[in-house]
């Protein structure tokens, strides 16, 4: 019995993601966790690509952001246990604060990406 041409389409398919998004199977996770009005950490060290899960775990809402030249994001409200999923795609140092909580300030310190 020989195969049909569907079934070889879909054999091919499944490994054309992985290899058209390299960057997204390679890109690291951190998450920080938010409670008690504070992120439980104050720094983070990640690779330009990475992405920071940001938790709220705490009874109140959150707003997280950073302003800066080189990049800017703001999650508008964050409820409690809702989470934020942050792609940092460039290099530098970012302060990330909560516009609620002004004594909030994680800093993110974003390394160059390795060369492929």
């Amino acid at each position: 019995m020989s195969a049909r041409p569907t079934d070889l389409l879909c054999a091919m398919l499944v490994g054309l993601p992985a290899a058209l998004a390299p960057a997204a199977i390679l890109a690291e996770t951190v998450t920080v966790n938010q409670k008690d009005r504070r992120f439980e950490i104050q720094h983070v060290e990640i690779v330009a690509g990475d992405i920071v899960s940001f938790t709220n775990d705490d009874r109140f809402l959150h707003q997280i952001y950073a302003n800066s030249p080189r990049f800017s994001f703001d999650s508008a409200e964050q409820f409690p246990g809702e989470v934020v999923d942050v792609r940092f795609p460039r290099e530098g140092a970012f302060e990330v604060r909560c516009g609620i909580h002004p004594k909030m300030l994680l800093k993110v310190e974003v390394s160059p990406a390795p060369e492929e």
